[in-house]
Formats: structure tokens, sequence, C-alpha cells
């Protein structure tokens, strides 16, 4: 698929992509954004990771064989969003293992695909500018709602003058002008853009820039300094600005929340793009991106204002005053880190490239190695990239941010680290990193540390004694039995309670303003004392719980009346006690999540206690009957439920009565696959569906009562 920046190639792929994992036509797939021209196995390495388990790293040189045994034999999909070498795209081709007829693998790019080898059979898409009625419908789709119903025909032709049809240039009128009081100067901003006489994009991002508060400019200029074409994880966005000082808490909301709603206002401007994987995720696992062509008006803009320094060229520029480096070139980009850096505050780079010449053709070549004293042997590239990392702890003592992901450093981080002690931000991710060095408690200004997709499973006890941590990401870290004074702590993700000591009311339940908690591994030993601490966070918004088994106890402790997102996988002990008298106390929760909980019908109508449930979702072993109903409770708000793989499930009912808001079924089991999204428009909700009902045991089994199946989108696999 090609076509102009723009255009929207890659918006409509993801939709695409969305129905596909819906409907589950494909065993495995995997849709993933580059930056422009990263090797084959970098490529690789990041499908790979996505395709795996959470607590499985990918090593670069195990990335052909990891990606071999996940897809063998399979039928799958997969999106390859970026430009990419004619070379390193046959290199992909022929390292994909022939999949089961039907197998499906689509490039994004912007020129016309090279023709792949004669054995592949290929369809070539290009897509192009929409016509005036298609623009229109879509300016007005991305405008609030209480603007949508406006009589637009007097602005049509305004609006398709200056856009001339470019999706992009489209959303970003329809995002400006709903900033703007309407009518009297939405018909300035027309008169100004027309003024332009000019088809390029420049004028319009101009006026979307400096349309914006000053606030907000710092907070979109940052996204200069991160790759183009490439996802960013909101909340390590709003991390990162919290540690460079762009936000400061007011009207009693916290930095991050103050950053959530910057970052939401941005969306609602369209200068960025919210990537809809999974509409139940919330702000821990949402994505953003922004669009190619804004992306280089950014870094134009912050140039310009001396806001970052991007290095994406092969030369190496004399960057001593620099205050942000963003290292985005794949051609020996740390030699730029030989020269003194000493005003340095944050520094960006994302996934090393092989070498070029001779070290890139490393398979036919043996590679060349550099012998240590002590036996041991590693690639003279690590070293210099170690040597180069060390020398900039060492000269740039005013590092901020230091957000390193993909880059190869070696299994221990370099004690040096400890003289940067000004850093509120570290972060190392994507790779075979082990141990994290003692000196990293000299940090005493240290707010984030993000260690996931690595091998660090335990972080020395200077590291849990830095005061001011509000935020740990990594895997199944290892809980210690001493802490210090951690009451700043808003994100705890993950920690591991198989090695955990069994007193967790002086560790865990000391974080009594951790917001997003992910625990793993809970078992018989410990969920005692694992629900004495959960009694002290009364500020938990998400709570990630799995283990052997879950205690009942998250449904009924008043502390936890403000989590919104629960997410539990794992024996829900005595979960029929929740069956009788006692109430509910999660009176804010919007998602639901159970997997191997093992729940009873009688589990299912006390849900409907839950004023703001919003999404259900019931994965493998979360229900222990063969007949699942929603009949007797009324479920005031719920709108989707998800019913995925339960294995002793045979039949599944719908009383629509009960679900007067109900928008969106999706059903999956080893016989039967559908999706429905039900038509609740111009006030009809449900006027001609009373009843719905699925038989799992029998393929294509489903029937409604009374209900008109032309208002319905109906998928069977």
């Amino acid at each position: 698929m090609f076509g102009e920046s723009g255009i929207g190639k890659t918006t409509l792929m993801r939709h695409i992509y969305n129905k596909m994992e819906k409907k589950k036509q494909f065993e495995a797939q995997a849709m993933e954004s580059f930056a422009p021209y990263l090797t084959a196995t970098n490529i690789l390495q990041q499908i790979v990771q996505q395709l795996t388990d959470d607590d499985t790293n990918c090593p670069k040189e195990m990335a052909r064989k990891m990606l071999e045994d996940r897809l063998r034999n399979k039928k799958y999909l997969l999106v390859i969003d970026g430009e990419v070498s004619g070379t390193e795209w046959k290199n992909i081709l022929t390292s994909l293992p022939i999949g089961i007829r039907g197998s499906r693998v689509v490039h994004i790019t912007q020129g016309k695909p090279e023709e792949p080898p004669s054995t592949y059979h290929h369809v070539t898409i290009q897509l192009k500018k929409l016509k005036e009625e298609a623009a229109m419908s879509l300016f007005r789709r991305r405008l609030p709602k209480e603007l949508q119903d406006k009589n637009f025909k007097i602005y049509q032709k305004d609006i398709c003058q200056i856009t001339q049809g470019l999706p992009l240039a489209v959303v970003l009128l329809s995002g400006l002008v709903q900033a703007k009081e309407f009518p009297s100067e939405w018909v300035k901003v027309f008169e100004y853009l027309k003024a332009k006489k000019s088809t390029r994009l420049e004028p319009m991002l101009s006026v979307c820039f400096d349309d914006l508060p000053h606030e907000l400019k710092c907070c979109f200029l940052y996204f200069a300094a991160l790759p183009t074409n490439t996802t960013i994880e909101a909340r390590n966005l709003v991390f990162m600005w919290v540690a460079e000082g762009f936000l400061r808490s007011k009207g009693g909301k916290t930095m991050e929340k103050i950053g959530y709603t910057y970052l939401i206002e941005l969306i609602n401007r369209n200068l960025v793009n919210r990537v809809k994987m999974d509409d139940d995720s919330s702000f821990g696992s949402m994505s953003v991106t922004i669009q190619n062509k804004v992306h280089d008006f950014l870094q134009i803009e912050a140039h310009e204002a001396s806001f970052v320094e991007v290095h994406s060229g092969d030369d190496i520029p004399t960057l001593t005053s620099a205050r942000r480096l963003s290292l985005q070139n794949y051609t020996d980009k740390y030699a730029v880190l030989a020269n003194p850096l000493p005003k340095l505050r944050s520094i960006f780079s994302q996934y090393e490239q092989e070498p070029k010449g001779d070290l890139g053709r490393r398979s036919k070549r043996r590679p060349l190695m550099f012998y240590l004293s002590h036996g041991k042997a590693i690639s003279k590239k690590k070293k210099d990239i170690r040597s180069h990392i060390k020398e900039l702890f060492h000269g740039s003592e005013f590092l901020r941010v230091i957000n390193l992901q993909g880059i190869e450093i070696g299994e221990t981080l370099t004690s040096a680290i400890g003289n940067v002690v000004h850093l509120q931000y570290l972060g190392i991710t994507s790779c075979s990193l082990k141990y994290i060095p003692r000196s990293i408690g000299r940090l005493t200004s240290l707010q984030t540390l993000d260690v996931r997709e690595t091998n660090v499973r335990k972080l020395p006890r200077a590291f849990w004694m830095i005061k001011t941590l509000r935020h740990v990401l990594g895997f199944v870290l290892e809980l210690p039995k001493q802490i210090g004074n951690l009451k700043q702590l808003h994100t705890l993700d993950s920690i591991n309670l198989e090695v955990s000591v069994l007193a967790l009311d002086g560790t865990l339940g000391e974080m009594i303003h951790l917001e997003f908690l992910s625990i793993w591994h809970i078992s018989v030993v410990n969920v005692a004392a694992l629900s004495v601490a959960l009694e002290k966070l009364e500020s938990l918004r998400t709570l990630i719980l799995q283990g052997e088994i879950i205690p009942f106890k998250v449904f009924t402790t008043f502390s936890l009346r403000r989590v919104k997102f629960l997410f539990l996988s794992g024996d829900l002990l005595h979960s029929s006690d929740l069956d009788g008298r006692e109430a509910l106390c999660l009176p804010n929760l919007i998602m639901l999540s159970l997997e191997k909980t093992y729940v009873t019908q009688e589990f299912i109508n006390k849900l409907s206690e839950l004023p703001f449930l919003t999404t259900l979702a019931l994965y493998p072993g979360s229900y222990k009957d063969k007949k699942l109903l929603f009949s007797s409770s009324r479920f005031q708000r719920l709108k989707k439920i998800k019913v995925i793989d339960v294995e002793i499930l045979e039949r599944v009912e719908f009383e629509l009565s009960v679900l007067p808001e109900l928008q969106e079924l999706e059903i999956h089991s080893h016989y039967t696959s559908c999706h429905h999204d039900i038509d609740v428009s111009n006030g009809k909700k449900h006027a001609k569906k009373t009843r719905i009902v699925v038989d799992l045991k029998k393929e294509n089994a489903l029937y409604e009562e009374n209900a008109d199946v032309s208002e319905w989108w109906m998928i069977f696999s």
C-alpha cells in the first residue's frame, strides 16, 4: 500500500487490522510502525516482541528463529509500516516462514514499492485524495458531537479549496476550527488560509501551532525529539514532560494529570493521533503517534527555537551547546558523543543499526570480535557504545532525561550512572540489560525508571531508598524486604510476589499514593498479606493481579473505591461469598477483565451493582458454568461485552432490555466467532431487538428474536 504522506495509509490499515483482529481470521498477527530505514533485524526483533509474552525478551541474534517458531504452520498477518530499503525488505521476506494458505504481509510506504521475489503473489494499492463529499464527511466526523449537526454547506468550497482533499489537511483544519467560536471565527480562519494561496501543509501547520496555548507548545515540540513514524506510550511521554519541568501541579491535580489533560487537548486538535489498539485501555496502556508531515514541521520549529538538536545524518556536528539531543541516524550514531556535551539535559535514541559494509554481512563472515583479558569476547561495536555512554555520564552532569530503546549496552549498566545526580527519567528498554549498579542510589532526584523488555528482575536496595520515585516500570521485579519512604510513588508495573516476604504492609502497603499497580505470581502463602496491603492503597485507579489465587476482597474493600480498571487472572478465592448479601465496593469501576477466575452466574449477576461498569471481558477460565445469561439483573452502563475462548461455556443469552446501553458484542470460541456493533442511532435503542442467543457448540449458531438483522454487522469465521 502506498501514497503520499498524509493520505491516510496507516489510519486505514489500522482500522482494517483491528477488524481482522476481532474476526480472529488469523492465528497470529502483528502491526508495527518503524522509523525510516531500520535493518531487517531490528524490524523482525520488534515484531517478535509483539508476538511474544510480556516476560520474554528477544535478543537480535535470536529474532529470526523466534519469528519462525511463532509463525510456522500458522495463518498470519504482518503489517510493516515504514520506509524500508529494497535489500532489507528482501531480507525480511526471506526470513518469514511459509504460513498456511491465506497468510498476508502488508507493507505501507510512500513511494511505489519494489516488486518482491517472483515466488510471492503481490497486489499494489495506491491511495488517492478524497473527493469533495468524502472530504466533508471526514471533516464533520472529526468535530465534537455538538458541532456535527451544523450546516456546513456555505463553508464546503472553502474547506475543499484549503485542504485539496488531503485527509491530513482535512483533520488538521477540523481540529483547528473546533477551538474557535462558530461561525464568526471560522470565517477568519478560512480567509487567512485561502490568502496563503498554497497547496502545501506548512501554512496550516503553522497556524495550528501558533494557536496552541503557551504551555502546550513545549509539550508538542517534544515529539520532534522522538523518531518519526513510531508509536509512543502516553504515560512515558507524560513522565518525560514531568522530568523536563514542563508541568506544574495546580487545582489539586498532580503533574501527571495535568500532562494527560494537555495530551488529550493535542489529540482533540488532531495534532496527535491516539492509537486505538483496544478501546478497553486506560492511560496506562494508551499509545499515541503523530503524522510524518507534522513531525517534519516540528523538527524545523524545534531547531529554530534551539529546543532540540536532531542528529540524523552521517556527519558529526558540533553540539557542545545542545540542551536536548536526539540520535535518529543509523550509521555510527554514537560518534557524536565523543565531544563533551556539558549543557545536555536530555538524550534520546531508538534502536541501533547494524554496521554497513563488511560488518553488515556477518551472516557470511565471522564477526569482528574484541577479546577481553578475562577471556570473554564482545563485539567491538558494543564496546564502543558502552564507552561513549560512560563518557556521556561523566561529562554531562546536568542530564535530566535519558531514554535509550533497543540499544545493546551489555548485561550491566555502567556505574557511572551515579554521576548524573540531576537525572529524573531513566529509560533503557528493549535490550539484554540484566543488572543495575548500586550507584543508582546516588540519583536522589530520580522520578522514573523504565527497564521493561529487559532481563532486569532485581533492583539494588539503594534504588528503593530514593524518596523522589514516582514511576517504576519493569517486569516481575522482586520487591525488597525493606524500602525507603516511597509515598510519592504513583506507578509500580510490575512486581513479583513469588520471591517476596509475607509481610507486605511495611513495603507495598506504605506506597499509599499508588495509582497504577501490577502484581504477578500471587500464591496461597502471600494472598492474605496482599489483602492487608491493598487496604492501605486508597489512591489506586488501575489494578492488575495475576497468580494462582486472587483475593476476593478486591470487590469488597472500601479503600479500593477509586479503582477504574481492574484486570484479574487467577482463581478468585471464595467468589461465591459475593453471591450473597455483601455489597460490592467498586463504585467507579469502568472496565473489568477476568481470566482463570472460575466465577459463577450468580457472580456475573452481582456485577450489575457496579454503577459505571461499561466494559466486561471474559477470557479463558473466567467462567465455570455451561450457560451465561444476561437476563435478570440490569446493567445500566454496560456498553461492551467480550467473551473470548471460555472453554466450558456452551451458550450465551442476552436480554437486551437489561442492557440498555449495549453497543458491542464480541464472542469467540473453538466453534464459532462473531462480532456485533449494535446500531443505537436516532434514539431507537434496541427498538426491534429483544434477545440474542449464541450457541457456542455449533458453528455459526446465532439467532435473534424480534431483531432487525440489517441493523447489525455480523462476522462469522
